[in-house]
């Protein structure tokens, strides 16, 4: 096949991506989120935000649950890391905490409970909740990536234009 067949094949593999638009919920999170995590595309890389769960333990023992929106932020003049960043809303009006993504060494998946996932930082393990099985899986594979990508390797999902293409 000629050169101008194959660009006309493939401008019709190649499509944007269709994603539903994000609905902020305007500071008033809800527990199961609306939307599932959304991704913004920055320099080739995807960058992961939504509402999860973070377990915490009181000192008397009771276990809770904190509500929290979070999110990989790009690097920036005051921090040259990708930072895991957390906020009580997803108006983002003031940071709680914030990781740098070299600090985890590990993101898994919690065997006994598929919504579940452990961010572990150092001798520390965060146990976080994705609004469902689906969900917690995009969240741990999109974290590996950034470490992986801070380690210096390569990110295999990671977006390199804004378009994607189905090779068949």
């Amino acid at each position: 096949k000629n050169s101008s067949q194959i660009r006309t094949m493939l401008s019709c593999l190649c499509y944007l991506p269709e994603e539903p638009a994000y609905e902020r919920m305007g500071g008033v999170p809800q527990w199961p989120p609306a939307n599932p995590p959304v991704f913004t595309k920055m320099n080739g890389f995807k960058l992961i935000g939504g509402y999860l769960k973070r377990k915490s333990s009181k000192s008397d023992g009771e276990i809770k649950w904190a509500l929290r929106w979070m999110e990989v932020e790009p690097p920036d003049d005051e921090r040259p890391d990708f930072m895991l960043a957390v906020y009580k809303t997803d108006l983002k009006e003031k940071r709680l905490n914030a990781v740098s993504v070299q600090n985890i060494s590990n993101v898994l998946l919690n065997d006994q409970d598929p919504n579940q996932f452990f961010v572990v930082v150092g001798p520390s393990s965060y146990t976080l909740m994705a609004r469902d099985e689906y969900d917690a899986k995009k969240w741990v594979d999109s974290l590996n990536e950034m470490i992986q990508h801070t380690r210096g390797g390569n990110i295999s999902g990671a977006a390199t234009s804004n378009e994607q293409c189905i090779i068949s």
